[in-house]
């Protein structure tokens, strides 16, 4: 244990430091900081340690902020999937006149404002990509050889204390190899991921296929419903997508972002109410759901459609939250986008081949076939340890590895508050980093992310790596601020639980941990001068 803690009652903040533990093992030599990544984590992880006196740089690969909603990135009239102000930094909302679901450009424009704001532009460099990261022993001071391109292949060689992961899981485009994809490009045909899509001019008069069910696929099948000559829509398996408003009025997040809609999934370590609903509750828990697939089936016509999901509701949307486009099933039942639900088992010149013996001419196909996991540019001694060949992350709370010194990952818990739970994992791996958590011991940790990923996958929350969180927010949320001694939001009381997610109840984390920290030290202080009170 650290030298300064004490034994009395109240949380003393340490890092665990025994013979054991190799993470962050010279805590106080920590200055230089690199964060990869300027998009939603990356941004906020920039500002928590700039605010706490770190020297940060920032690497982005494209030309501006935004990630994921960098305009580059992001195809004609998207729109989130999570209400606005769920989607908002905790110490920073939207304005006023957003909408209650904001298009791409104003999410793009509200980063802008977040990044002047904080005056993180001066700290981040753009159009440089980081194509290696080499762990570096000097006299016993851990640390990393950033290595870095940029457009004009210009590499440059720096070295940093702590190294920030915070390109997300969202990163890079996942597309199938079909046999014939050089055919079908060779005869004028076009190939993209739904992330390439950037204007309607390339999907405008042509035959086009969609591959996929998620929420980019189906975005991509409307825009292609409605400006091109035909619309093909091929998937596996159906999905359950959400309204906006259940009844046409009633806001989802009211009846699926909420305690009480959260403790309605199973978790790994439930609290008092969670070990009740799945015990003696379980009736309750299954006419919730029942409820819900009920309402779905009825205002979306799925019978009709033929697209009834063969998993229960509360599995799909443990693994995804995806919502439904307006008139997305209207379409389908008028045949302005026809579906097929099968695979593409090969490309030809004029087209694709389907697993069920079909054939289509297309023109152009989009691929919304999510994203690959991986981590490229870091050194393979340590990249196998985090993630493994199967594409599942190891992380202890998704933000460290124990066996991996001076490193770190914000961003890799996908869900539907990316801004809250980023602001609250870059809070939690600085006060790490500070010397300010309690960790166990490295085998401990290496037990509880291990055993936690395992019920991950034989529940469903294997997606993203094993990351996904999107019916585990307040639960992780949870986790983390209980790490770090503070109390959870939202509690103690049926309105509070039934009450969806509020940002702003986490706005003040930074000044409640110097308090409680302030409170520590004048106790250690009076317990040192043999002080009693």
């Amino acid at each position: 244990m650290s030298k300064h803690q004490t034994t009395n009652t109240k949380k003393v903040f340490v890092v665990c430091n025994d013979s054991n533990h190799k993470y962050l093992s010279e805590v106080m030599k920590i200055k230089k900081v690199c964060v990869i990544g300027a998009g939603i984590s990356g941004l906020v992880t920039a500002k928590t340690f700039i605010e706490e006196g770190y020297d940060v740089t920032v690497y982005e690969k494209l030309g501006a902020i935004g990630g994921v909603w960098e305009k580059s990135r992001r195809y004609p009239d998207i729109i989130t999937q999570t209400p606005g102000r769920i989607y908002a930094y905790p110490d920073y909302p939207l304005p006023d006149c957003y909408p209650e679901w904001p298009t791409g450009e104003q999410v793009n424009a509200y980063l802008e404002s977040y990044a002047n704001h904080f005056d993180l532009l001066k700290h981040i460099k753009f159009n440089t990509k980081v194509i290696a990261v080499n762990a570096i022993d000097n006299n016993g001071q851990f640390g990393w050889k950033v290595t870095t391109c940029t457009l004009e292949e210009n590499t440059t060689i720096k070295h940093f204390d702590f190294v920030a992961i915070c390109n997300g899981v969202n990163h890079i485009p996942n597309i199938p190899l079909v046999p014939g994809i050089d055919v079908f490009k060779k005869s004028g045909g076009t190939v993209l991921h739904t992330t390439q899509v950037n204007s309607t001019t390339q999907l405008q008069g042509k035959n086009v296929l969609v591959v996929g069910i998620g929420k980019s696929a189906c975005d991509i099948a409307m825009l292609a419903a409605e400006h091109a000559r035909d619309c093909n829509l091929v998937y596996r398996k159906p999905d359950w997508k959400i309204p906006r408003f259940f009844f046409g009025f009633i806001n989802f997040k009211f009846l699926l972002f909420t305690r009480f809609a959260e403790a309605m999934s199973p978790k790994r370590k439930p609290n008092a109410l969670q070990k009740w609903l799945h015990s003696k509750g379980k009736s309750l828990v299954n006419a919730f759901w029942r409820l819900n697939e009920a309402i779905l089936r009825y205002s979306f016509k799925l019978d009709a459609c033929g697209m009834i999901p063969e998993k229960p509701l509360v599995e799909s949307l443990i693994a995804s939250i995806s919502i439904a486009p307006k008139n997305f099933y209207k379409y389908i039942r008028n045949r302005k986008i026809r579906t097929y639900q099968t695979s593409v088992t090969q490309f030809v010149e004029d087209g694709v081949e389907l697993a069920s013996g079909e054939k289509l001419k297309i023109d152009v196909v989009v691929f919304g076939t999510g994203f690959q996991q991986a981590l490229p540019f870091l050194e393979e001694k340590y990249r196998c340890q985090c993630l493994d060949n199967e594409g599942y992350f190891h992380l202890y709370r998704n933000l460290i590895h124990p066996n991996i010194p001076n490193l770190g990952f914000v961003g890799y818990n996908a869900g539907l508050s990316a801004n809250l739970t980023s602001d609250i994992g870059a809070r939690w791996l600085v006060e790490v980093v500070k010397g300010n958590i309690n960790l166990p011991t490295t085998e401990q940790i290496i037990t509880e992310m291990e055993r936690d990923l395992e019920w991950r996958k034989s529940q469903g929350y294997a997606a993203y790596g094993g990351t996904c969180l999107f019916t585990s927010t307040f639960h992780y949320l949870d986790t983390l601020l209980h790490d770090m001694g503070l109390s959870a939001r939202q509690t103690g009381s049926i309105t509070a639980i039934m009450q969806p997610l509020n940002t702003s109840f986490y706005k003040n984390l930074r000044a409640e941990l110097q308090s409680l920290q302030h409170s520590d030290v004048k106790i250690n202080m009076i317990l040192k001068e043999g002080i009693y009170i």
